[in-house]
């Protein structure tokens, strides 16, 4: 049995951007997240400390666009990746990140995974 957390269109304001205009006014990112969990046979009480709380993904994302502009999707990725993965139940991670707004004619993703 697999067990997964998923972390769907979970939109926030971002400053991120190599361009002028994306320097100076915070945009739309949209993340989709796939995180795979290490086998777990403990059979579960209905406790939140016998699973991996999924708020602490949404955390960690939020923290990380709080402290500093990134330039690229692709930095972003990789510094959520890496904080993900300090979290000793986690097997397997995919992470879409999204500009839906950047251009007018189509929308631009970055995904990073280890499958």
């Amino acid at each position: 049995m697999k067990h997964k957390i998923l972390i769907e269109q979970f939109e926030v304001l971002a400053s991120i951007g190599v361009y002028e205009n994306e320097k100076r006014k915070k945009q739309r990112i949209v993340f989709n997240i796939e995180i795979q969990l290490k086998k777990n046979n403990a059979s579960l009480k209905d406790k939140l400390k016998e699973v991996t709380d999924y708020g602490q993904f949404r955390k960690i994302i939020l923290d990380k666009l709080d402290r500093k502009h990134y330039h690229l999707l692709e930095k972003l990725a990789q510094d959520i990746y890496k904080e993900f993965f300090k979290i000793k139940t986690v097997e397997k991670i995919k992470i879409k990140i999204t500009k839906p707004d950047i251009f007018d004619d189509c929308k631009v993703s970055f995904q990073i995974s280890n499958d």
